[in-house]
């Protein structure tokens, strides 16, 4: 047995190892020449607890330290080091300057304003804390399952079920953890179906679930963000070039979807839609707040109804569905609507809202109807681009739906990111 005064020592010797290997990383890293400044600033009066801050650089080759850069972002009043991830990375076609985008968390406290200094980290920067649970992603093309803290996406396919069957890389099913282990799934497709469209000739309608698999399929893969990016036509809509993006953050119960939609060609359509969340029958009520601010809490019976007298609005800030027995709930913020074609101009929609559905035995869905049901001409260089962030959270004991308001206040007031350049 080894003598407790020994232990001691070696434990005080292995201390002050690691204490010297850090500190002489950190020194190295505080000698490493400006890549840029960044301003972050705080604009709504709302305190952030570890939002994340996403920028984009543009650099000169030789200034980075390796061909895959590491990059850390230093408090100039502090002296604080945050370890930066790169997640998207090229060079121009000279080879001379590097085009990036990266991502770091930050906590930043009501209308406060911190200066960083982005610099390169030689070695890679100190290595991020974990207090938050770990982000991490297995499999490869669109065969993919993501895991936070907070939730399980999973996005490979099922053979057994044709609509599942495609290698398209949308979400298949979303375990919400949180104490619940609750399995989100569709029995009859995906969790997420949406974009989706019809033309006149069709007897059923498409959705960017029968993707297979899409001409660019992109995974960026790291600490704090898992992206998948994928664009292609349309599933036997050709004329329709489609853009999906997913990012999954590790310590946030929630994953942001970006989608676009231009239209190359002139087209008929009878049917277009978008934001769309089709489950099985696991939720007793809906939830969502009208553009004035009013909120409606509502069960599914009681829908009908309401709904006929006044629809959801198409630009509705959230929606939601949750068991009130359980406690469980999850919704749809809208971050982002934009129908402008490439002149600027609107798109035509018609009848535009957001439609609450339920079919098949209990399934329950929502979307956001652009075009619904009518035969609609929509030109050529029509676009629809929409952003939107899906949150489980657990409903309120006092205010059942402050998770969702209060991460709705937050992103759709996102922190304002300003980037300088030495000798600008």
């Amino acid at each position: 047995m080894m003598d407790q005064s020994l232990k001691d020592i070696l434990r005080k010797i292995v201390f002050r190892l690691v204490f010297l290997l850090m500190t002489t990383n950190v020194l190295l890293i505080a000698q490493q020449p400006e890549l840029a400044r960044l301003t972050v600033e705080e604009p709504a009066g709302l305190g952030r607890a570890g939002e994340y801050v996403e920028f984009a650089l543009q650099v000169p080759l030789e200034q980075l330290e390796q061909a895959t850069p590491a990059l850390a972002a230093v408090d100039v009043k502090s002296g604080d080091t945050i370890p930066v991830q790169v997640f998207d990375f090229k060079t121009t076609p000279d080879e001379k300057t590097a085009l990036l985008r990266a991502i770091f968390p930050l906590r930043i406290v009501a209308g406060e304003k911190r200066e960083f200094t982005i610099i390169s980290a030689p070695g890679g920067p100190p290595p991020a804390k974990q207090d938050a649970g770990k982000l991490s992603v297995s499999g490869e093309d669109t065969e993919l399952i993501v895991e936070n803290a907070f939730y399980r996406a999973d996005l490979t396919r099922n053979p057994a079920i044709e609509p599942q069957s495609h290698p398209s890389g949308q979400i298949r099913s979303l375990l919400i953890k949180m104490g619940f282990d609750q399995l989100l799934t569709n029995a009859e497709d995906r969790l997420h179906w949406a974009p989706n469209f019809k033309r006149p000739e069709l007897e059923y309608y498409t959705t960017i679930a029968h993707w297979e698999n899409p001409g660019l399929n992109r995974v960026d893969r790291g600490p704090y963000l898992v992206r998948t990016v994928r664009q292609d036509y349309a599933p036997d809509h050709p004329e329709i070039l489609l853009t999906a993006v997913y990012k999954f953050y590790r310590g946030q119960p929630y994953f942001r979807f970006y989608s676009g939609m231009e239209f190359r060609e002139d087209l008929w359509l009878a049917l277009l839609r978008n934001d769309e969340m089709t489950m099985d029958s696991m939720f007793t009520h809906l939830a969502f707040e009208r553009p004035g601010g009013q909120i409606v809490d509502i069960t599914f019976e009681e829908r009908h109804e309401l709904l006929e007298k006044q629809p959801i609005e198409n630009d509705a800030p959230w929606i939601c569905f949750y068991n009130a027995d359980r406690g469980f709930a999850f919704g749809s913020i809208r971050i982002n609507y934009d129908n402008r074609n490439v002149f600027g101009q609107e798109s035509p929609t018609f009848r535009p809202h957001t439609q609450i559905g339920e079919w098949l035995a209990g399934i329950k869905y929502w979307n956001r109807r652009l075009v619904h049901d009518q035969l609609t001409f929509i030109p050529k260089g029509s676009r629809y681009q929409e952003e939107n962030v899906y949150l489980v959270f657990r409903i309120g004991a006092e205010d059942r739906f402050q998770p969702i308001r209060d991460t709705a206040a937050r992103l759709r007031q996102p922190l304002r990111v300003t980037v300088g350049y030495s000798g600008y």
